[in-house]
């Protein structure tokens, strides 16, 4: 089987080159026979990669560890779920199967146009796609084989790191990949656009849902390793600035820049050059967080260590770069031609700008706090760490101008908004966060951020529920419908736009959270002994017992400790220490949830009389951080969701909207 899957990935390579050579004479010469067989290549590729992917998940489950790879991370004892995540646990597995999402997302776009004998894009989409493939395909057949085999067969492999053996193993990885490689397909479409000279909107209306599907895992990738790091790591916090966190982060930052700015496009046909640059940036920020984490130059709880594949990374990075900026520079003129001006400073597509900016700018303070360490020691011979402090300093004020902006942007009118009309938006948004504002400061929020933060929350949910108010209204009053009926056509009928506004309350939720934990945390270290009783803001905690236990593949002793709040007993919760046969010790939190705030308990160690010593923390509102999130892939799921008749349906919708806003106005 070993041998079946090294062939395989050989295989992979070859019929990728000569995928890509017909593809050039088909080009070149015009001839749809070699197009033709370059699609059929393309099933081909991605045959005989799942097939050499499906030979190392075989191989986790088997324990087949003649593998080395396979020896590296898993075990007999390891449960089957956590030897099947095996295939994403160290770098050569995890670029075997970028590789394979590469060839299926390829494979994919391919079936979707293929029948259209006059496409003239494609032919030029997978050119792009397919040289992405062969770099990766290089990598997993000379650089990083996966299917490497041991001189000697080891009775038992060395076993899964213990912080991986945790449900965030399962959900973590693959969709921060799924985000991370579908962004190749808008990548290729724009360069494919750029070297064709068609430069109008189609690769945005072809890529729409490629784009969304992208954005979608990378947040769902975001956030699940946010919770795996407060499940596991055991530090109370879901994100540190950490170097590899950042690196998935500044990709996404950019790419909700670009989902923003292609609706301008769309509309006004401006920012050409710009998402064009976004799109570029976004898929280079992807590889270079691919470099980051692999190449160990920068120090990292989350990186692979150091390799020199991480430098491979960094060449393809540079002459994707060069590549893509020479492509823009040769159309720049052209793309400049097609570029109107915005008219007007308060404008919804000057705020859709303004919105890009503060995106970018944060991409570009996380960038620079990212790789000052290395500017440092190019400079001065000494790695000057960047912590929190700087990231948070810099980046909350920006995240606050950005909450602004979900409020103001969707209800400024396009072209120009006149001063009567702002007036008319955003006085009721605004009593309400005023209001809001007096009782949270006589709550006791009296720190600025956290005051604003909240506040502006507030302005930006009044903001979005009046415009499914007035919305509902307007089918009320000009068709004489119904309220629930209305509010039912109001929201199918334009989805994007109103799957957008769930989107935003989602992101308030997650700016609340955020905020609450980031602000408000509470930690505090006890040595308490057998039955003793401590007191922690609201929280009554009783010390019960020590127990030790024994798992599938470790032993581990746990503290059991009576949770009472408010004078009631809330339940028992168990922070334990788990100690690995071929592994170092880790400590499990115990977490108890609610909506308003988490005990997070840390049992960091235990004395022979029985004493335990235990950190107590309190993160208020971090919950909000996970609903958040569930609204944000409704929101999403919403807006993508097909509608018959979708233009007809918005033409009657805005006319409504428009008699309506005229009545008010008089």
């Amino acid at each position: 089987m070993t041998d079946f899957g090294k062939y395989s990935l050989l295989f992979s390579l070859i019929l990728s080159l000569v995928v890509n050579i017909a593809l050039m004479i088909g080009i070149r010469k015009r001839d749809g026979r070699f197009i033709e067989m370059s699609y059929r290549g393309t099933t081909g590729v991605f045959v005989f990669l799942t097939f050499a992917t499906a030979v190392l998940v075989y191989s986790f489950i088997t324990d087949n560890f003649r593998i080395e790879y396979v020896a590296s991370y898993s075990e007999k004892s390891l449960p089957l779920f956590y030897k099947i995540t095996g295939l994403w646990a160290g770098q050569k597995g995890s670029l075997l199967f970028w590789a394979w999402l590469l060839s299926l997302f390829t494979f994919i776009t391919v079936k979707r146009d293929e029948k259209n004998l006059n496409s003239t894009f494609l032919p030029y989409v997978l050119l792009f796609l397919n040289l992405t493939t062969i770099f990766f395909l290089v990598l997993v057949n000379f650089v990083t084989p996966p299917f490497e085999v041991l001189a000697r067969l080891p009775a038992d492999g060395n076993g899964l790191n213990p912080m991986l053996q945790n449900p965030g193993m399962v959900f973590h990885p693959p969709t921060l990949y799924l985000g991370y490689v579908g962004f190749t397909v808008p990548f290729a479409f724009a360069m494919a656009a750029l070297v064709m000279g068609d430069l109008g909107d189609w690769w945005i209306r072809k890529t729409r849902a490629w784009t969304l599907f992208s954005w979608v895992f990378l947040t769902l990738g975001i956030v699940f390793g946010g919770w795996w790091a407060y499940k596991e790591l055991g530090w109370g916090g879901v994100w540190a600035w950490d170097p590899v966190e950042n690196s998935s982060f500044m990709p996404w930052l950019t790419a909700t820049a670009f989902l923003h700015s292609v609706i301008i496009q769309e509309k006004r046909g401006m920012l050409r050059i710009w998402n064009l640059s976004l799109i570029l940036l976004t898929f280079s920020l992807s590889i270079f967080g691919t470099f980051i984490t692999r190449s160990g130059i920068i120090s990292s709880v989350h990186a692979f260590g150091q390799s020199p594949v991480g430098f491979v990374f960094l060449g393809f990075l540079l002459l994707t770069l060069a590549a893509g900026i020479w492509l823009i520079r040769t159309r720049y003129e052209k793309l400049k031609e097609k570029n109107p001006r915005i008219e007007a400073f308060l404008s919804r597509e000057s705020s859709f700008l303004y919105n890009n900016i503060i995106l970018v700018g944060i991409c570009f303070a996380t960038f620079w706090g990212t790789i000052f360490p290395l500017i440092s020691e190019a400079i001065k011979g000494v790695k000057i760490s960047v912590g929190p402090p700087f990231f948070n300093t810099i980046n909350a004020p920006l995240f606050l101008l950005l909450l602004i902006l979900m409020a103001a942007g969707p209800v400024l009118a396009w072209r120009r908004t006149s001063l009567k009309g702002i007036y008319r938006n955003f006085l009721i948004p605004f009593v309400f966060m005023a209001v809001s504002l007096s009782f949270l400061y006589a709550a006791g929020v009296v720190e600025f951020m956290p005051l604003a933060f909240y506040s502006f929350s507030v302005f930006v949910v009044v903001s979005i529920a009046r415009e499914f108010y007035l919305g509902t209204r307007a089918g009320v009053k000009n068709r004489g419908k119904g309220w629930l009926s209305s509010f039912s056509a109001l929201v199918t009928r334009n989805r994007r736009r109103y799957g957008g506004f769930v989107v935003h309350i989602g992101m308030v939720c997650i700016f609340i959270g955020l905020a609450g934990y980031g602000y408000y945390q509470y930690k505090e270290d006890f040595v308490l002994n057998k039955g003793q009783e401590v007191i922690v803001k609201n929280y009554r905690l009783k010390y019960a017992e020590l127990t030790s236990f024994e798992k599938w593949n470790y032993e581990g002793v746990g503290a059991l400790i009576e949770v009472y709040r408010s004078g009631k007993f809330k339940g028992t919760i168990r922070p334990e220490k788990r100690f690995y046969k071929k592994q170092d010790p880790t400590s499990e939190v115990a977490i108890m949830s609610g909506i308003y705030e988490d005990l997070y308990l840390i049992l960091g160690g235990w004395n022979t009389d029985g004493s335990i010593t235990l950190t107590v923390v309190i993160n208020p509102l971090i919950s909000w951080i996970w609903y958040g999130t569930g609204v944000v892939i409704l929101g999403i799921l919403w807006a993508v969701m097909p509608v018959r008749r979708r233009d007809e349906a918005v033409d009657v919708l805005e006319k409504d909207m428009a008699l309506l806003l005229k009545g008010i106005e008089r």
